[in-house]
């Protein structure tokens, strides 16, 4: 790889990628005309789906999923997926490539470590990249690969069967199977100080368990409340013997343990995991006193001057 992964064109492009919402309105709100280069919402729809199909095709042209692997099936892949490109996986590589120093964000510079939009301004840049490089998809593949390689890095310690797990159907199924119980779950939300949307997901059930947990994320946030409703009915039901298949269940397990341990750093070529190098936007810079007029033009230069070899 080399220093030219992201490169632009069109700096329009680029700071239109790298500017929230939050920003454009703001700017129009104290100025009074409209913003010139538009906000990242768009690209940020486009970008995901431009993550979703490289990841799964980074898989595919390495021969999974196989009947001979943990991911044996398509939607074993799907679940790998959605469970690795999330908004926390992301940030943390947003952060690596020092995006956090870039995002336009008006007044609101605590949200430039928000995982949100960390995720987001990554998604947009990708999905900007594509349309600078004249919808290059050899391109959009070298640079999209070498961030999907840093996520399944953060999931190759993680047990296969867990990445796998659906917390809602494994939940759903559990209760289906053991209880004639049925769950009550509601969904709320509500807009921060920052207007970002937040989340407020509770379940409960009979008189057993009452889980309530927010994110910013509704169906992460879904997800978390699923597997510790699924841990403490568990828990719950053994402990008070209500459960006659229980016996059954545990022989099921034990004889899956084995294979549920496989993690990805078995299941995918070692070499192709041990590539750490990646690509950052710039090095740590502190403004100075003349940077604080900067205009975003003017980053967007500086930017690419240091991203340029």
């Amino acid at each position: 790889m080399n220093n030219r992964i992201f490169r632009f064109q069109n700096t329009n492009i680029l700071a239109q990628a790298l500017t929230n919402k939050i920003h454009e309105l703001e700017y129009q709100s104290k100025k009074g005309i409209k913003y010139p280069y538009g906000n990242n919402e768009e690209f940020i729809v486009i970008g995901q789906m431009i993550f979703e199909f490289y990841f799964s095709d980074y898989l595919i042209q390495r021969g999974y999923p196989n009947k001979d692997s943990q991911i044996k099936k398509p939607s074993d892949l799907v679940l790998l997926r959605q469970r690795l490109l999330n908004d926390k996986n992301l940030a943390e590589i947003a952060i690596q490539y020092n995006i956090h120093n870039f995002v336009q964000i008006g007044n609101q510079t605590a949200l430039k470590n928000n995982p949100k939009i960390l995720a987001e301004t990554l998604k947009s840049i990708i999905a900007a990249q594509y349309f600078d490089s004249g919808f290059d998809l050899e391109h959009i593949r070298e640079i999209s690969q070498s961030i999907i390689k840093e996520l399944l890095d953060k999931g190759q310690n993680i047990p296969i069967a867990e990445l796998k797990q659906n917390a809602k159907s494994s939940f759903l199924e559990f209760i289906n199977n053991y209880t004639n119980l049925i769950p009550k779950v509601s969904v709320e939300w509500k807009k921060d100080d920052n207007s970002i949307n937040v989340y407020k997901v509770q379940l409960e059930l009979d008189s057993l368990i009452n889980i309530s947990k927010t994110g910013i994320n509704k169906r992460q946030t879904e997800q978390l409340v699923y597997q510790e409703a699924l841990r403490q009915i568990k828990s719950k039901l053994i402990n008070q013997s209500k459960l006659p298949k229980i016996n059954q269940m545990q022989k099921n397990i034990q004889e899956k343990q084995s294979s549920e341990q496989s993690t990805l750093i078995y299941e995918l070529d070692n070499s192709i995991m041990n590539d750490t190098q990646y690509f950052q936007f710039s090095e740590q810079h502190e403004l100075s006193k003349s940077d604080v007029n900067e205009s975003l033009s003017d980053k967007v230069e500086y930017l690419l001057e240091k991203l340029a070899f």
